[in-house]
């Protein structure tokens, strides 16, 4: 999703671009598309060395902590194995790296985490991408890595799916749905996400940003918030307690990070939670 939003932000910023996919052939507005496995280490260092990029926005990860929990080896072969891929083809041209990563590298304890915290995973996907960031660390390449939270925005293809989009449609049909009340993370929307992203990759900075909202919500108060905004009816979302869900995955119940330093380094203004659900509507007209 990041990755498809990117692309096109890019493009529309006059850089040359191309995005990769894997599994599902895309079309992107303004880019060129080639299929990658980035599991596939000589696929990997021959598509950077034939396009000979000035940066790599590398987004592509297996996300659904569930599933990661359940498929481990697959989870390590991307998350972990695909970074250091990416990392060992572009150190080869000297292509400036822009890693993502995530908040759930750490374990919730010691909220708000600075960017020098250390790592602290409560689930096998934290610790896949943990491990890919120091994979990064170890590189001799110029990189910034960046770990963010929830992502957001209207989906791109049929086959993505965000957690406004799941509230969006269940409210426009009516539908009940349920929404945890003591889980707290930091969401941002997946357009201002790439617009940090894309001001690393054209300046070049290097070291570790927190790029998510500079105040943690519950997944409830999202939800009753973009009921108001859009004008629908809350009364179909259901507050529930993770208490309640047995889930494969740990998942911590508050998460923030602590983005003063990111805000500080960025002329890309980090949206507020209001703010990014008033510029939703925006993007779903």
């Amino acid at each position: 999703m990041l990755g498809s939003y990117a692309a096109i932000q890019a493009a529309e910023r006059g850089w040359q671009t191309w995005a990769s996919y894997s599994e599902h052939a895309v079309e992107l507005s303004g880019c060129r598309t080639i299929p990658l496995d980035i599991r596939d280490p000589a696929r990997v260092r021959e598509a950077i060395s034939n396009l000979r990029p000035d940066a790599v926005i590398h987004t592509a990860a297996m996300t659904r902590p569930d599933i990661c929990e359940e498929r481990k080896s697959d989870t390590f072969a991307v998350n972990t194995l695909g970074t250091r891929n990416i990392i060992s083809a572009a150190e080869s041209i000297g292509a400036h790296l822009v890693h993502l990563s995530t908040d759930l590298v750490f374990d919730g304890e010691r909220n708000p985490y600075k960017t020098d915290a250390p790592h602290c995973p409560v689930n096998y996907y934290g610790e896949t991408k943990a491990l890919a960031e120091d994979a990064v660390f170890a590189s001799g390449l110029d990189w910034a890595i960046v770990r963010t939270s929830i992502i957001y925005g209207p989906r791109m293809f049929p086959f993505l799916n965000s957690f406004s989009d799941r509230v969006i449609e269940s409210l426009r049909a009516g539908k009940p749905m349920t929404a945890f009340t003591d889980q707290r993370r930091s969401p941002i929307p997946a357009w201002n996400l790439a617009d940090a992203c894309l001001e690393m990759a054209e300046r070049r900075l290097t070291g570790i940003y927190h790029a998510a909202c500079p105040s943690p919500s519950s997944r409830y108060e999202f939800a009753l918030k973009i009921a108001e905004v859009f004008g629908l009816d809350a009364g179909v979302i259901e507050p529930i307690s993770m208490d309640n869900v047995e889930a494969p995955a740990r998942r911590p119940k508050t998460l923030a990070l602590d983005t003063i330093s990111t805000q500080a380094a960025l002329n890309a203004h980090l949206l507020a939670f209001e703010e990014g659900v008033l510029e939703l509507r925006k993007h779903m007209a």
